[in-house]
């Protein structure tokens, strides 16, 4: 599909972007109040929740500006920032975080639709927001400037309008991604995908991470994780959606657990966690090639039902059990063996 490598990229920083500026105003002006917590399970749900229901509206309306849309929509609720605090900070951060929402569905669009029969296109534009996630936090822990991120994404903001124009220029069509194994009943494939991304994304908050004591180490923590989604949309596509998988799944615990106060051990292991992420995505549009959108939206709800109990302090010490930990991995291991194609034939209903 003509455009794909560049939309991948430019939608990298575009997303890299948003949660520069999402993020430093989460952790800026709410991070470290008694209502955080809260705080942060709202931005979670507006910002993850509605992607489903976004997705399904994109489909249907095929020239929906959804990515653009999206940005402005952050750009106008930024700008709640920089009034006093009270219901205007508030509002402008409801309609930032729905904003998020749109502009992840806009790149989901622009990178599926022009995807063909690969990942990577779609893991390395989601890849973009662990920078800039972590560049956020940073911004908004030092009490940074809130215009940093403002011009941060005013740029990423040009960068999603220039991706528009590529997408409205490029060849588009259903991406014909061939994960799931089609001898699998397609809502036991969709049930056990996200139930293993909702695994995975509650498994990260119980990773031993006892050397990540600086803002350096904790950039690198997240950079990593970005390296992981990227480099297993890669791997998917030139050694096999499977072979990633699984290997990436069973190799990364090993090295976590060594790794827990050993830095560059640990973030081999994060980077591997992360890989699993493109596999996920790949079945579930397998499992709904009309429609990629919706099934991107299950893998963003997935990480909020994931993520939602967490929150709870003695949710978070419990996963951090090694022996939980590995059950939970071979789990996630047997249930994407079992809904996965075998890579480089199709399988079919038997």
């Amino acid at each position: 599909m003509g455009g794909t490598k560049k939309l991948s990229i430019l939608w990298f920083f575009g997303h890299f972007a948003l949660e520069v500026v999402c993020f430093q105003f989460y952790v800026k002006y709410f991070g470290s109040t008694e209502t955080a917590a809260l705080m942060a399970l709202l931005y979670d749900i507006l910002a993850f929740f509605p992607q489903f229901f976004i997705g399904a509206l994109a489909e249907r309306l095929e020239r929906l500006p959804v990515g653009p849309l999206g940005a402005a929509m952050v750009l106008v609720g930024a700008l709640g920032a920089f009034c006093p605090a009270g219901v205007l900070r508030m509002t402008g951060f409801f309609v930032l975080s729905l904003g998020n929402a749109f502009v992840h569905v806009g790149g989901a669009k622009a990178t599926l639709f022009t995807c063909g029969d690969k990942i990577a296109p779609s893991a390395i534009f989601v890849s973009g927001g662990s920078f800039g996630v972590i560049t956020g936090k940073l911004l908004g822990a030092a009490d940074s400037s809130f215009a940093i991120g403002f011009a941060v994404m005013l740029a990423g903001s040009a960068i999603i309008f220039l991706a528009q124009r590529v997408l409205e220029n490029a060849d588009t069509g259903y991406p014909d991604i061939k994960m799931a194994d089609k001898r699998r009943d397609t809502a036991v494939v969709i049930l056990l995908a996200f139930f293993v991304v909702s695994v995975r994304g509650l498994m990260s908050y119980g990773i031993p991470t006892a050397w990540n004591r600086t803002a350096l180490q904790s950039f690198c923590l997240f950079a990593m994780m970005g390296v992981g989604k990227g480099l297993g949309g890669i791997l998917s596509d030139k050694f096999g959606a499977k072979k990633t998988a699984l290997a990436s799944s069973l190799i990364s615990l090993p090295l976590l657990v060594a790794g827990a106060d050993i830095m560059w051990v640990s973030l081999v292991g994060v980077a591997m966690f992360s890989m699993t992420m493109a596999a996920t995505l790949g079945i579930l549009v397998s499992a709904a090639p009309r429609h990629p959108l919706m099934a991107y939206g299950v893998t963003t709800t997935g990480l909020l039902v994931g993520t939602i109990p967490a929150f709870y302090p003695a949710v978070k010490r419990f996963i951090s059990n090694v022996g939980f930990l590995a059950v939970l991995t071979l789990v996630c291991a047997a249930a994407l063996y079992y809904i996965m194609a075998p890579d480089g034939k199709r399988a079919e209903k038997g």
